[in-house]
């Protein structure tokens, strides 16, 4: 009995698995793209401009940093105005970068910049070099 309930859940997964592979998402049929003017330069009060354009009219972004050693931080809170993609697609937000600095996070290097979904599925990414 156990072996039969054990090969039951595997071919369940084993379906879950092979039954999503014809699936595509919104990514593969849009041309998102995202900009980040750069490089920066290593400033405690620095911020920069970040746009995007190709987007759906009225979609929410959220920018997700990534660390050099790996760590991913939502830049939501140091954004202004919060990145909403108008009726041509486009959508532009300043990021004030500056506590990144100051708190070591941001050192001399480069650094990509997701542009995510409300539901964090990537749309695009840019490379955002800092300066000394």
């Amino acid at each position: 009995m156990k072996r039969f309930i054990a090969v039951t859940i595997m071919l369940a997964v084993a379906s879950l698995f092979t039954g999503c592979t014809g699936i595509s998402s919104k990514t593969d049929t849009m041309n998102y793209k995202v900009f980040a003017d750069g490089p920066a330069k290593l400033d405690i009060k620095g911020s920069i401009e970040i746009s995007g354009t190709g987007y759906e009219p009225g979609t929410n972004i959220v920018l997700i940093f990534n660390s050099a050693d790996g760590i991913k931080s939502d830049l939501s809170g140091s954004l202004k105005p919060v990145p909403v993609a108008d009726a041509s697609g486009n959508w532009a937000t300043t990021w004030s970068y500056g506590h990144m600095v100051k708190k070591k996070i941001i050192k001399a290097g480069s650094y990509k910049i997701d542009a995510m979904s409300n539901e964090y599925e990537t749309l695009a990414t840019t490379s955002l070099t800092f300066t000394k």
